[in-house]
């Protein structure tokens, strides 16, 4: 089964990406792999027309192609309810090249800059509202990252219909966790409260 979390970036799907990812591995899913993130439209549809295993996870960021990545057995959608939070982690991610783990202690922010950036962050946002819908239309699981960011592991599992998780501390996941001295720890990145 070919699983693709689809999303416009910044809205939590590594932190769904790694729940997902601990539950096939906890389950011993037979060749299974998981891949990061896919941000390149060619790179996507190849994966699904070859994948690299008969059950393969992978996010597919649709704000950097804008096109429809069709042909995943289930698509998962995890999105923002709340768009300056978005935005705003869109552009610190940018300007501090900062992506994940706990953000630097010194950051630059500039309001107009930001201003600038989150009016083209929004208009962005209407092709893949499109999408969303699409995907929605055709059986997608959606997800808000607002909904389920106090939730379980357990809980959220069942939102995506894996009814059968085992609970397990999704406050506790790695960026390469076999890789000790490369691990990052999950966290929340570039809430608004650190504006």
């Amino acid at each position: 089964m070919i699983t693709c979390i689809a999303n416009p970036g910044r809205c939590g799907s590594t932190l769904l990406l790694h729940i997902l990812d601990k539950y096939f591995k906890m389950k011993k899913t037979p060749d299974y792999t998981m891949e990061y993130e896919v941000y390149d439209y060619n790179t996507g549809l190849d994966r699904i027309q070859n994948p690299p295993s008969k059950n393969y996870l992978f996010k597919y960021q649709y704000l950097y192609t804008h096109k429809p990545l069709l042909g995943a057995d289930r698509y998962i959608i995890i999105d923002r309810k709340d768009l300056h939070a978005w935005s705003y982690s869109h552009y610190m991610t940018r300007k501090n090249k900062h992506v994940h783990g706990e953000p630097p202690s010194t950051y630059t922010f500039d309001h107009g800059e930001f201003k600038n950036e989150q009016d083209i962050m929004i208009k962005l946002r209407s092709t893949w509202e499109i999408e969303k819908a699409r995907l929605i239309s055709h059986g997608a699981v959606s997800l808000y990252y607002e909904d389920i960011k106090n939730l379980s592991a357990k809980e959220i599992l069942k939102l995506c219909g894996f009814d059968d998780a085992d609970e397990f501390d999704k406050d506790n996941l790695y960026f390469e966790p076999e890789l000790t001295d490369l691990r990052i720890k999950l966290v929340p990145v570039w809430s608004c409260n650190q504006e």
